[in-house]
Formats: structure tokens, sequence, C-alpha cells
């Protein structure tokens, strides 16, 4: 044999070896390499689903932040607004106070003039009260004095009844004498004490009202002569208004300044009314 060809033989023995344990070597080293694979790619799956949990997350919290953010800028409008007003609104108050200070002022000057006033007032009420009661004592004093005279008044207008009821009663009998006198110098011209005529003066008056006498219904004629003016009971008096006749009147009775009477004749279309003329007789 060929050197050549044992040597090519050894060397194809020896690369076969080689060959030999590099296969060896390259199943063990494929072995794990593909073991070292699939860890990676179970790791990649890991890490691969954990970065999209992280994700998510990472989605959802830049979700809730941006809601805070969005949140927090209309937080950041309203409170800037809110400043504004809030500026706006210290501006007025300030020049509120700065106008109650001007005005605390006027105030403390007018207490200072008020307080030289209240002095000056309080002199002249001091004045003003002891002239009041100075008043008081003479008011109470007039006070004693008017009832004083108030009793002595009572006193004096008691005994001026009295006297106004005694003189009253003898003008009653003055008339009545006065009537009965008249009646004896023929001045009768009824019969059995009928109405009469008075003689004498003219007896003149006025009706003062017309008025008619539930009882009756007769018209009731007052006048305003009485029997200071001599008439009396039975009498007749005349009704005139101007020139014309209105009624003839029968006095029913008398008191001092006035009379009543009764209509016993009446003129055609006539009728008495307050204010006519009232008269003993006509005529004469």
């Amino acid at each position: 044999m060929h050197i050549l060809t044992k040597v090519f033989i050894v060397f194809a023995a020896v690369l076969s070896l080689v060959l030999a344990a590099l296969t060896m070597a390259y199943s063990v080293n494929a072995d794990a390499i593909v073991s070292k694979y699939n860890d990676a790619q179970k790791a990649a799956g890991a890490a691969q689903a954990a970065q999209q949990a992280a994700t998510a997350a990472a989605a959802d919290k830049a979700a809730v932040d941006a809601r805070q953010i969005h949140d927090l800028q209309i937080l950041v409008s309203d409170l800037a607004a809110r400043n504004a007003r809030l500026v706006t609104d210290n501006s007025g108050l300030s020049a509120s106070v700065q106008q109650e200070k001007n005005r605390a002022d006027s105030v403390e000057n007018q207490i200072g003039d008020s307080l030289e006033t209240t002095k000056a007032q309080a002199q002249v009420i001091d004045s003003f009260r002891r002239e009041l009661a100075a008043l008081r004592e003479s008011e109470l004093q007039l006070r004693r004095m008017a009832l004083n005279y108030e009793d002595r008044v009572n006193d004096l207008s008691s005994q001026n009844d009295v006297l106004n009821a005694t003189v009253r009663a003898l003008q009653e009998q003055l008339a009545s004498a006065q009537r009965a006198a008249e009646l004896a110098m023929g001045g009768v011209t009824g019969e059995d004490g009928g109405p009469y005529e008075a003689s004498g003066p003219v007896i003149r008056g006025r009706v003062t009202q017309v008025s008619t006498d539930p009882a009756s219904g007769q018209a009731l004629i007052e006048v305003d002569v009485g029997s200071n003016d001599r008439v009396a009971e039975n009498m007749q008096l005349h009704v005139g208004r101007g020139t014309d006749f209105v009624a003839t009147l029968v006095v029913v009775r008398t008191d001092l300044q006035s009379s009543v009477a009764r209509v016993s004749l009446t003129n055609d279309g006539q009728s008495v009314q307050p204010g006519d003329l009232v008269v003993s007789r006509f005529g004469r």
C-alpha cells in the first residue's frame, strides 16, 4: 500500500474520530441549546405576558392619570375663576373697608361734635329740669287753688240753682197772677176756661220747632216765648209768614223762655214752619 494512502487512511480515521467527537459534542450542545431555547421561549412568553399586563396596567394608569389631569385642569380653571372673583371681591372689600374707615373717621368726628353738643344739651336739660320742677310746684299750687275755687264754685252753683228755682217759682207765680189779672180785666174771649186772646202789649216770637205728638198724632209747635213773656196755657197765638196768615195756635204747655202749642186753625194750603212769626194778635 502506498504511504500516501496510509496517510490518508490515518487522516481519515483521525477525522472520523474527530467527527465522532464533534458529533457527540454537537448532540450534547444541541439538546442543551434546545432546552435553553425552550426555556428562553417560555421566559419570552412570560415576559411578553408580563409586558402586556404591564402595558395594560400602564394604559389603565395612563387613562386614570389622564382623567385626573383633566379633573385637575377643570379644578385649576375653577380655582382660577374663583381666584379672579376673590380678587374682584377683595378689591371691592378693600374699597368698602376704606369707605368704612372714612365713615368711621367721620363718625368719630361727629361723636366728638356730639359730645360737645351733648354737654351743652345736658346743661340745657338740667336748666329745663330745674325750671320744670319749679313749674310743677307752681302748677301744684295752682291746682290746689283751682280745687279750692272749684269747691267754692260748686257751693255757689248749688246756691245759684236754689236761687234760680226760687226765682222760677216766683216768676211762675207772677205769670199766673198776671194772667189772672188779665182775665179779671176782661181779656177772655172764650167761655168756660176755653182759649183766649191776650190783652195788653202784643207778644212777638218765632216758631223754633215743629213736631208730632206720638199719642194724639197732632202737630206740636214750639215757640221761643214763655211765661216770662206773659204766655200762659189756653192762650191763642197767631202764626204769619210775610203778609200771609198761616195758622192759629193754642198754648198747651209753658216754660219761662218757651212754650208748646197745638194747631187749632190752619189757612188752606199753609203749614207752620220753623222761623214763622208768632204774635198774640194781628192788627191791634
